[in-house]
């Protein structure tokens, strides 16, 4: 299982980044996985599959795993769209990030929406926190992305995924509040 946790884990991160940037963007993560796949044997192949597919059809199995792999992909694709100064680079960009959260409450329809609730968070408390996406194409961006998530939901999904978010950035500063007093 761990096995099949580790090559799940690069594999959504290589696919994340190279819809982005091309498969040529994951070449040393690719042979990589390689490397890896190639020293198993038989057996412990058949294994691996096998907790891929048990990975595959319960979202439940795993999900703290899956739900932090997804977490960190998604801030971390989102802090390349604010990094980025070309505005048609960062709209790929963050219709790649948007079509993966949205793609997430179909591969997990009971619990996904916890994982994009926690991602929508995590950027509001970086960008309050860092000062991150405070102006520009950045700004622009973060904001056209959540407008378009927001637009894309369906409404039981946007006031629990929204709301969601919302509760725990207040949380997040009424916690930095009580530190500061």
């Amino acid at each position: 299982m761990r096995q099949a946790l580790l090559f799940s884990g690069l594999d959504q991160w290589g696919q994340a980044w190279s819809r982005c940037y091309g498969a040529g963007a994951m070449t040393g993560l690719s042979e990589l996985l390689g490397c890896l796949r190639d020293t198993l044997d038989p057996a412990a192949e058949s294994a691996v599959q096998a907790a891929f597919a048990r990975l595959d059809q319960d979202e439940t199995v795993a999900f703290t795993f899956k739900a932090e792999v997804n977490k960190s992909t998604a801030v971390a694709l989102w802090h390349a769209l604010i990094s980025d100064q070309d505005r048609e680079s960062a709209t790929g960009i963050a219709s790649q990030l948007g079509g993966m959260l949205l793609g997430l409450l179909k591969t997990m329809p009971e619990n996904g929406w916890i994982v994009v609730a926690s991602v929508l968070a995590d950027i509001q408390i970086r960008c309050l926190a860092h000062q991150l996406a405070q102006e520009g194409l950045a700004q622009e961006m973060t904001q056209e992305l959540f407008a378009a998530l927001s637009q894309a939901l369906s409404a039981d999904d946007r006031k629990r995924i929204l709301g969601g978010a919302g509760q725990a950035v207040v949380a997040w500063q009424q916690a930095q509040r009580a530190t500061t007093h």
